[in-house]
């Protein structure tokens, strides 16, 4: 099981981090060959003001539409965190930025059978900023502390996606820890999420 491990940061804002300083995730073929088609990182930060994120996105085309609030970007193109807190694997958040601003987050209940169910987030409380490369783009902000209801310290569970349509308006699906069935919603596959003291 992989293990991240997320470092302390003074930072106020994602923009004042010193990204090369922090640990880096590298997301590959959900189906566990290590290959990865297109090339994608995450990094993560916290401090007692929220957990700081940072997606840079290898892409020669952003195949997206969807911009308003909670719409479902999944079905399109994304990077996405889940995040859970505590050891229940039935809840969990999920979190999901796409390249032209769509922002999505819900709390998910997962029955751990093959059904979920979703509770959105009503307001966007997600600092979220899109920043066009030559090689792609890169996504990051914070996710405030008032989201998780609990502690930053000792071990969480979460897992990092990327959902890439390829040409023939297939899914390419990258993640850091593979639950190599095409679903993302694998508790059991999440990484560990160890909190810098």
């Amino acid at each position: 099981m992989n293990t991240y491990l997320i470092k302390k940061t003074t930072a106020q804002f994602a923009e004042d981090i010193n990204w090369k300083q922090t640990d880096i995730m590298w997301l590959t073929a959900n189906c566990g060959d290590g290959s990865a088609l297109y090339k994608t990182k995450c990094c993560l930060a916290y401090n007692e003001k929220g957990i700081f994120y940072r997606f840079e996105v290898e892409d020669d085309k952003i195949n997206c539409t969807m911009r308003k609030y909670n719409a479902p970007i999944y079905n399109e193109e994304t990077v996405e965190l889940f995040i859970q807190p505590t050891q229940d694997k039935t809840h969990y958040m999920e979190f999901e930025w796409n390249g032209i601003g769509g922002v999505f987050c819900a709390q998910v209940t997962n029955d751990l059978k093959g059904s979920t169910s979703l509770d959105f987030m009503k307001k966007n409380i997600i600092d979220s900023k899109i920043y066009a490369t030559e090689y792609g783009w890169i996504v990051q902000g914070m996710l405030p502390a008032k989201l998780f209801n609990a502690k930053f310290e000792g071990e969480w569970k979460f897992n990092a996606y990327r959902i890439k349509k390829d040409k023939n308006d297939e899914q390419i699906l990258l993640s850091y820890s593979n639950t190599i069935v095409p679903n993302y919603h694998i508790p059991d596959k999440f990484a560990v999420l160890k909190f810098e003291k």
